[in-house]
């Protein structure tokens, strides 16, 4: 199934599609998680680019350099006459907000700090956050341990923090991978049926499942490694063997597409769903041995952050995208970028 959608190349005219607010229409406030550098900077920046109405929640780890990006997307707007200011108060079009994901503290301390400024900003009376994106992420590299703080566990603080503040019709989006529907279908029946049961919860279902994947890997080595995790009911087909770091990472990021999906069930009046930028010329992609020292020019094909969000400003602005039955689903932009496709978590949209 898909939804039309225009060309990224086609700036010009998404940019009026999405900058036509009125007035007096309420301010949309938009979090994005890993908002200091690459396509979490990206998609802030095509945010206060192509909505006018929009105010941004820049969320960084480290203070400092969230404000360091801040100060340059201030910089780069004004330098192509974009307005940083909003309404009468001139509110500040972008709040940065200390945030590590892999902390259950920081994750609140940031909640509490995003809704004092939602209660006491002059002039908005949007009723809480338009939409919320879960982007920070982690790749190559990285034990198992990490990888599910940040992609799995870290994905489920955020939402939790701030579902509560989204209002009525608003959008969660969960920047996810192809390789979480690809693990989804290595995984078992038994597996499968469970994570997809209407019944699943993260007590009850999804963190059992980690809890078994961290003892399968922290119980094993590099080599009896892929036989731990078959015999779990979590297979990685190919990349098992071949690619180990990327068994991994699926497996993060399918259990963050399972509660994704969890949560759409248990919140029908939002638009809760997963997205795949695909490829994209980050510094994620920097550190794998097979993009490592290359020029965007020479990787066959990684798009620039700007071009990865697509699916993801599409799911935030888009009238239909995400909604009623479309909720809970994975989408991803078609291979000619014309078309922004979904299926359930358990497979790749039919590009």
């Amino acid at each position: 199934m898909w939804v039309p959608c225009c060309l990224f190349l086609l700036a010009a005219s998404a940019v009026s599609a999405f900058a036509s607010s009125s007035p007096s229409a309420p301010m949309r406030n938009i979090l994005v998680t890993g908002g200091n550098k690459g396509q979490g900077l990206a998609l802030c920046d095509r945010i206060l680019s192509e909505d006018d109405g929009s105010r941004v929640f820049l969320c960084s780890r480290n203070l400092k350099r969230g404000h360091d990006a801040a100060d340059k997307l201030r910089r780069e707007l004004g330098e192509r006459g974009i307005s940083t200011c909003i309404g009468e108060n001139n509110v500040d079009r972008i709040e940065v907000i200390k945030l590590d994901v892999t902390s259950d503290e920081s994750v609140a301390s940031a909640a509490k700090c995003v809704q004092d400024i939602l209660q006491s900003s002059p002039g908005d009376d949007s009723g809480g956050l338009y939409g919320v994106v879960s982007n920070a992420g982690i790749l190559w590299g990285y034990p198992l341990s990490e990888l599910m703080d940040v992609c799995a566990i870290g994905v489920r603080r955020v939402c939790d923090a701030f579902l509560p503040m989204i209002q009525k019709d608003g959008r969660l989006i969960v920047v996810s991978s192809g390789l979480g529907p690809l693990m989804n279908g290595y995984a078992t029946e038994e597996r499968q049926r469970a994570m997809m049961d209407p019944s699943c919860t993260w007590e009850g279902t999804i963190q059992p499942m980690v809890e078994e994947c961290l003892d399968a890997y922290a119980s094993s080595t590099d080599q009896d490694r892929p036989k731990a995790f078959e015999s779990i009911g979590f297979p990685g087909g190919p990349f098992a063997e071949s690619a180990p770091d990327f068994h991994m990472y699926g497996l993060a990021k399918m259990f963050a597409d399972v509660y994704m999906k969890v949560l759409a069930r248990s919140h029908p009046i939002l638009r809760i769903n997963s997205c795949d930028p695909g490829l994209v010329y980050t510094d994620l992609i920097l550190a794998m041995p097979r993009y490592e020292g290359m020029a965007r020019e020479e990787t066959n094909g990684a798009q620039t952050p700007k071009m990865g969000v697509e699916a993801a400003m599409l799911l935030l602005f888009e009238e239909n995208a995400g909604k009623g039955s479309d909720s809970g689903m994975f989408y991803a932009m078609s291979k000619d970028k014309k078309e922004l496709l979904h299926s359930d978590i358990d497979k790749m949209p039919n590009k």
